[in-house]
């Protein structure tokens, strides 16, 4: 029954939505609602979602909010995240990466686990940091 309930409200949603608001978007503001309410478990599934959808920031929110219901999933979502991004060869790509990065190491401190923030803070290192200093210090 449960599962009928959350096909339909699906279905609704994403037939009477203002076209001002992406499905993407929509899902995640939902997602956000649920992290008020500490619901880790139907905040996931939206950001899920919204990431289906093409909305990057829900994507960018799956691995610390798997986290909160089991480390070691949420972790290694967020390392896939990253390792994603960081294929790309979009500069788009490349500055959502940076920020992905900087957010990761931020929120991880938060979440206590200080192993997986130095983590983020290496990749971080080791993609940018090299590039800033040579922009300061250009090789001649």
């Amino acid at each position: 029954m449960k599962i009928f309930v959350v096909i339909c409200f699906f279905v609704l949603l994403f037939n009477t939505t203002s076209k001002a608001l992406s499905n993407g978007e929509i899902l995640y503001n939902q997602a956000i609602e649920f992290l008020k309410k500490n619901d880790y478990k139907n905040a996931f599934i939206y950001f899920s979602i919204a990431c289906y959808n093409n909305y990057i920031p829900g994507c960018d929110m799956m691995g610390p909010v798997e986290y909160q219901i089991n480390k070691n999933k949420g972790e290694q979502i967020s390392k896939d995240w990253v390792k994603t991004l960081s294929k790309s060869k979009n500069q788009l790509a490349s500055t959502h990466l940076k920020q992905v990065l900087k957010y990761y190491i931020d929120i991880y401190k938060q979440l206590n686990n200080k192993e997986l923030s130095n983590y983020f803070q290496k990749t971080y290192n080791k993609l940018f940091l090299h590039i800033e200093i040579e922009k300061i210090n250009p090789h001649k």
